[in-house]
Order: C-alpha cells, then structure tokens, then sequence
C-alpha cells in the first residue's frame, strides 16, 4: 500500500491529480469481477513512468466503469471497457525545484527520494554544477533541476 503523509501545495508540487477517461484492455478471464480486474491492471501500472502521463502513477481513485457493455476487436483477446479515474501522477517540471531525501551520492550521481514515494536520479554532473552555481539547498535534501524523475518506485 502506499501512503502519502500530506499533499504539497499545488502550485509548487511535482504531483498533480489527473482525471483520465480510457479503455482498459481487460482479459476474459476478468469477466466474472470486472472492478477487481481494472483494479488489478491499474495496480500493475502504478510507480512506472508512463509517457501519455507525463509522468510516474503513483495512485488511484474514483475509478469509473463508464458502460456496462464492452468492445471485442476482432483479433484482440481482450475486451475494452470504457473506464475514468483519477491518477496521482509525480511529473515535475524541468527546472522545477523540490525537496528529496538524499539516499546516495554515486560518483556519477545522485539518488533521491521525493515525497517518501519516487526514486530520482540526477546525474552527478547536473548536480555539481548546481552546487557549484550555489542553487543546491542546505542539509539533507536534493533537487530535481533536470526534470528527471521516473521509473523505480519507491516506498
């Protein structure tokens, strides 16, 4: 399970509530429990970088089955069932300042964690260079001044 303490401010934070509508490929071998088969496939994809996010999932609410009736392709072995939910997604911006935990500092990197959640890694050379410049805050925290930030997970 994942638990996040507090939600940041939205107009500073790297996490955003995404409202998405979408058809979810499901096996028939879900069909006796349709909820617990999203369920599980949107689970699966939680705390992976997903390029039509923009980011890392890194939860999930208010799922929605939109119709009771799904779509059979005609060489698909899946159906597709309409669905909407509400993803919090870990998508910061470049340039974007943040605070992490600082976890390791490899000789060609850094490795956070950001918001107790996402694994970041910034490569050593960006690093430097923000602290040479003096933008690296004091004290046990990390930045996130390439934007990067995906993959792993964390927790």
């Amino acid at each position: 399970a994942i638990y996040l303490t507090h939600m940041p401010s939205e107009a500073s934070s790297s996490l955003k509530w995404i409202h998405c509508k979408f058809s979810m490929q499901l096996s028939p071998a879900h069909l006796a429990d349709v909820r617990a088969g999203i369920g599980e496939q949107l689970g699966n994809s939680m705390l992976r970088y997903n390029t039509s996010l923009g980011g890392v999932a890194l939860m999930f609410d208010r799922l929605a089955i939109k119709s009771d009736l799904a779509v059979i392709s005609s060489d698909a072995p899946v159906v597709f069932v309409p669905i909407e939910v509400r993803l919090l997604v870990f998508a910061p911006e470049v340039g974007q300042r943040m605070e992490a935990t600082v976890l390791r500092h490899g000789s060609d990197h850094l490795a956070l964690l950001a918001h107790g959640l996402v694994n970041v890694t910034i490569p050593h050379r960006t690093a430097a260079a923000d602290a040479a410049a003096g933008d690296a805050p004091a004290g046990g925290s990390g930045e996130d001044g390439g934007g990067g930030g995906g993959g792993g997970g964390g927790g």
